[in-house]
């Protein structure tokens, strides 16, 4: 049969293809190691099947490691350890006889499926061994949470290729030097590091002496200044990292052939900024920044970010929007994609909330909700959202997640507490600001809605004590005030419901020199508290000043004004019935002579 010319076609392009990949080339797995028997297993055995040799280069170990490496069918070579990263790679390197070398660390983890990859990846090494691939490197720290970043894990094996760098050692000038190709794949390898806090600060200042040293030898290099800024941020010397960072984008050299250096570099001087409160700084740079770099999402949503702290709203709405419409790109630096996803949305969402759009508000903040160590933020976000939209059922339940998410605060105990009393769950809402004040004994909203749960049950001892306590910490508390306005009268403690009245004036700018001689002119001066609170707005407070103003002294005005806003507020029946209670109060003593026209002024 013959052949057609599709068929013939097909077999010469493989032919081709097997002319430019080398199914022969052998792979070098090459590692340096020390005190990793823990751990040296569950890396090498997934990948004996794929690698044709393993080198295995211990710099000191105590335990078993040189052991198990041979078990694991590892050569193993001695290499005392000289504070030197890169000394240490380049010796397993000139051990390797491979065609392409794979390195890893003992704490590097890949999967069966990735495993699988590299086998693919394997099979198209070219003849020629110019290209070099990168690997997505997933790396989990209790500073950073899940980072991902691009790393160069597989090389060709070629003279005068090697490491440089003691400290976060680096291979790929080398290689663009040598004319390699550098390719990305979608190759993943897992990171496990350490997860202890401790354990990371002690790292980060053993490195941040490597850098230093290496500095003094090589003071111009940009990738030193670079990871110098990010070791300093990370142990909180924020000031320090920027002075380290500005030597790189200050650099005319970077800023015009390494524009990705330059970009990240400016990116992170603006976020030390940020981080130390110096918001107009970091604007500035972002905002010089967008005009080379517009259609970066990250740049965007910086860009949002520190424009909701400096309130501009609007203009922080607009660049949020533009990096939500932008994919966020895996890159050379470590990212926490997903914790940069949860602000892009947490942010809008706040903005939203600011510019009074809370249905808006509320969607990005369940967007931004991904599983992350930060989504207690927008939970507290949308529990505050739903006390101010009386859904007092949805923010206990968000601020119920929140608290179970870790964040046990003072406010979000007293908030829950407060949409708890709103519900009239008595018990639970006593619980939940105890809890509150447990944490934070001087939290004034705690103790203040406390005193009102007992206000509310006619515990009145306790409501006072919880009352004066808030008090002590916040004398401008009306609302409170006002409370135990109520609760003197009822004990017939004249001096210090006066003492409450003149505190009360005062704040309202009323005049404090009358005199009260009669029950008709104290409930006039409550009512014009109540008048004042309503002309600016403090409903609730205003229909706390009536009431009492009704209690001292029954007025057929006053139980309007307090019908009228009761109405308003959607307290009717409420308001209802705190008029009818005061008319019992006054006919349980014999006293009540019926409604009056008018309250004196």
């Amino acid at each position: 049969m013959k052949r057609t010319w599709r068929q013939r076609s097909q077999k010469q392009i493989a032919r081709f293809e097997k002319t430019l990949h080398s199914p022969e080339a052998k792979l070098s797995l090459c590692m340096i190691v020390k005190n990793e028997a823990e751990h040296l297993a569950n890396c090498i055995r997934p990948l004996i099947p794929i690698v044709d040799e393993i080198i295995v280069v211990d710099t000191g170990s105590t335990d078993q490691t040189k052991e198990i490496a041979r078990r694991l069918g590892a050569k193993v070579y001695d290499f005392p350890w000289c504070d030197d990263f890169s000394a240490a790679r380049n010796e397993s390197i000139r051990h390797a006889t491979g065609d392409y070398i794979l390195w890893l660390d003992a704490d590097d983890r890949m999967d069966s499926e990735n495993v699988n990859k590299l086998k693919q990846l394997k099979k198209r090494f070219p003849i020629k061994r110019d290209q070099a691939y990168y690997a997505v490197i997933y790396s989990e720290s209790p500073l950073d949470g899940e980072a991902q970043f691009l790393q160069l894990r597989v090389f060709p094996k070629r003279e005068g290729i090697g490491f440089e760098g003691r400290i976060h050692e680096q291979i790929f000038h080398i290689l663009l030097k040598k004319g390699i190709q550098l390719v990305q794949t979608d190759l993943r390898i897992r990171h496990t590091g350490y997860h202890d806090l401790q354990t990371n600060i002690e790292k980060a200042k053993r490195n941040l002496s490597l850098i230093e040293e290496e500095l003094k030898r090589d003071p111009e290099n940009p990738l030193l200044h670079y990871h110098a800024a990010r070791t300093l941020s990370g142990l909180g010397r924020h000031r320090d990292a920027i002075s380290y960072m500005e030597k790189i984008t200050e650099n005319p050299h970077v800023r015009t052939n390494e524009k990705r250096l330059f970009f990240e570099a400016s990116l992170l001087l603006g976020k030390y900024h940020f981080y130390i409160k110096e918001y107009s700084k970091a604007l500035s740079i972002y905002s010089e920044l967008a005009t080379e770099f517009q259609d970066e999402s990250l740049l965007q949503l910086f860009l949002g970010e520190v424009l909701f702290f400096l309130k501009e709203y609007e203009r922080a709405e607009k660049h949020l929007c533009q990096s939500l419409s932008r994919p966020m790109k895996v890159t050379f630096f470590p990212l926490n994609l997903d914790q940069l996803t949860f602000y892009q949305h947490f942010f809008l969402g706040s903005c939203y909330a600011e510019m009074g759009k809370p249905d808006l508000a509320r969607e990005m903040f369940l967007k931004s909700l991904n599983g992350g160590r930060e989504d207690y933020k927008a939970l507290e976000a949308l529990g505050l959202l739903s006390l101010k939209q009386n859904r007092f059922e949805e923010a206990t339940n968000f601020y119920g997640k929140a608290i179970d998410a870790g964040a046990r605060s003072d406010k979000n105990y007293a908030n829950l507490g407060l949409a708890q009393k709103k519900l009239g769950l008595w018990k639970q809402a006593e619980e939940s600001f105890k809890k509150a004040l447990e944490i934070n004994p001087h939290g004034v909203e705690a103790l203040a809605n406390l005193g009102h749960l007992y206000y509310e049950q006619k515990d009145y001892a306790q409501a006072e004590d919880c009352f004066t306590r808030s008090l002590n910490f916040h004398p401008d508390l009306k609302d409170v005030r006002i409370a135990l306005s109520e609760i003197y009268f009822r004990r017939y403690e004249l001096d210090r419901l006066v003492e409450q009245c003149d505190h009360l004036l005062k704040d309202s700018d009323l005049p404090r020199t009358r005199v009260i001689e009669s029950f008709r002119d104290l409930g006039g001066l409550y009512r014009e508290i109540g008048d004042v609170l309503f002309k600016k707005g403090f409903l609730a407070s205003a229909l706390m000043a009536y009431q009492v103003a009704f209690l001292i002294h029954t007025d057929r005005v006053v139980m309007a004004k307090i019908q009228e806003i009761g109405k308003i507020l959607g307290k009717e029946k409420e308001s209802h019935y705190k008029v009818q209670e005061a008319i019992i109060f006054w006919k349980e003593r014999g006293l009540w002579e019926g409604l009056s026209d008018q309250a004196s002024v």
